[in-house]
């Protein structure tokens, strides 16, 4: 089923999303705060229990890694949040 999910949102999404890795998440505060690979995230939506060792993807944010805000897709429990880059 996540399979099918994860492929529904590929098709979904722009073509950028194509390379976007998997990450673990490391932290999570509160639904507030989440830390990925060393960089945290300040949550815009409600990212109600995510915590640490959760897959991750990290949509829409700038290539050139200046991101102000982005979208994270947590493939554990297929839900997506947007956050603001710390």
């Amino acid at each position: 089923m996540l399979r099918n999910a994860l492929l529904i949102l590929l098709t979904a999404v722009p073509l950028t999303v194509m390379s976007a890795a998997i990450h673990v998440t490391e932290a999570g505060s509160n639904d507030k705060k989440l830390i990925i690979d060393g960089k945290i995230f300040e949550a815009k939506t409600s990212c109600s229990e995510w915590g640490e060792g959760q897959r991750v993807m990290i949509l829409n944010k700038n290539p050139e890694d200046a991101c102000a805000s982005a979208t994270i897709y947590n493939m554990n429990r297929e839900e997506k949040c947007e956050v603001l880059c710390k």
